[in-house]
């Protein structure tokens, strides 16, 4: 088994300083067999809230909230090179659980072997990452929930999200559809049409509309400009809607408007 030979540093005291004790990363290391912190840098103390004595005093479980066997398992896949990168949760000293990444790996340290240990803290990262999932749920169950035919693309015209009624009009279902380019489901005319009004989007950041009839039908389409945190529009809805029925009811209108006139023109001569 091959293990990284880092120096002893009472050896070389410079390099072990450079590269442990000054270093902005949270580094620990630990002893694989009962899981005591041998040290810690400045990063780890300021990080845990600990000294460098009550951290040298502790073992890793102390400051891992996860179950001490799933501990112990992470060391030995570590201590046998068959795992070096992971996630945990570590405590602080004021009981504050934070989400953690490890990159860590046996090293050969004063003629034993210990765990070199680089911690990251990605607490802010998950938190967003669940933000984001419960925003995608509730923008799925709204998506679902209208009875428009809606389409959710990036710029590019990915499709990010649609609902079934959207699917359906292309006789398949959201998931055929979601990661793929909404152009490849349209005719060339259709590309075209879409593509210079989804740029006009873009560009002036106002909602468009128009109508288009397909097999008989008669749609009312509109696209919505999305924008992120910082007002650029990132992303474009587009809400399809039936309306074949307001179309026949305008046709009506229409032939009623025109008897109308008529009968008007010919009870003219006869008044």
């Amino acid at each position: 088994m091959a293990y990284t030979m880092y120096p002893d540093p009472l050896n070389d005291t410079t390099v072990y300083e450079t590269l442990f004790k000054s270093s902005h990363f949270i580094q620990l290391i630990i002893d694989p067999d009962d899981g005591a912190i041998l040290d810690a840098n400045m990063a780890a103390q300021k990080f845990y809230q600990y000294t460098r004595d009550e951290l040298t005093g502790m073992t890793i479980f102390t400051i891992n909230a996860m179950p001490r066997k799933q501990v112990e398992k992470q060391i030995q896949n570590v201590r046998q090179c068959r795992c070096n990168h992971f996630n945990s949760r570590h405590i602080l000293k004021n009981n504050e659980t934070r989400e953690v990444e490890i990159c860590s790996g046996p090293i050969e340290f004063r003629s034993r072997t210990v765990l070199y240990a680089i911690i990251h803290d990605i607490t802010a990262t998950k938190q967003a990452q669940k933000t984001l999932q419960k925003s995608e749920a509730t923008i799925k169950a709204m998506i679902d929930a209208t009875n428009s035919l809606v389409y959710l693309v990036d710029t590019k015209g990915k499709i990010i999200n649609l609902n079934k009624s959207g699917a359906n009009l292309f006789g398949m279902t959201p998931e055929q559809m979601t990661g793929k380019n909404f152009k490849s489901f349209l005719k060339q005319n259709d590309i075209s049409r879409l593509t210079l009004l989804t740029d006009k989007v873009i560009q002036t950041g106002k909602a468009l509309n128009y109508r288009k009839q397909i097999n008989k039908k008669h749609y009312d389409v509109q696209l919505h400009p999305v924008s992120d945190d910082s007002g650029k529009i990132t992303q474009i809805c587009v809400f399809v809607n039936d309306i074949s029925e307001i179309k026949k009811s305008e046709r009506l209108l229409a032939a009623i408007e025109t008897a109308g006139g008529i009968c008007h023109e010919m009870n003219q001569p006869l008044q």
